[in-house]
């Protein structure tokens, strides 16, 4: 039941999109392009950090402490 509903209003959806005028599609198109380079910038940014991160993480030193054994 649920399968066919989201399958119809896909449909619906889409049949909307194609009926709009161009003007607006292409607004809307570069809003989307706008939005997605905004996305792919801040997970750039993210990656970079991380990168730095594990980078000074190292220099620092890491100390390993050894547990001791469990009888």
């Amino acid at each position: 039941m649920t399968a066919s509903l989201h399958n119809s209003l896909f449909l619906l959806m889409q049949q909307a999109i194609h009926a709009l005028p161009a003007p607006v599609l292409r607004a809307l198109d570069a809003w989307s392009h706008r939005v997605a380079r905004r996305r792919a910038l801040k997970r750039q940014q993210k990656w970079q950090q991380r990168k730095a991160a594990a980078k000074a993480a190292p220099a620092a030193g890491a100390v390993y402490h050894l547990k001791p054994w469990r009888d």
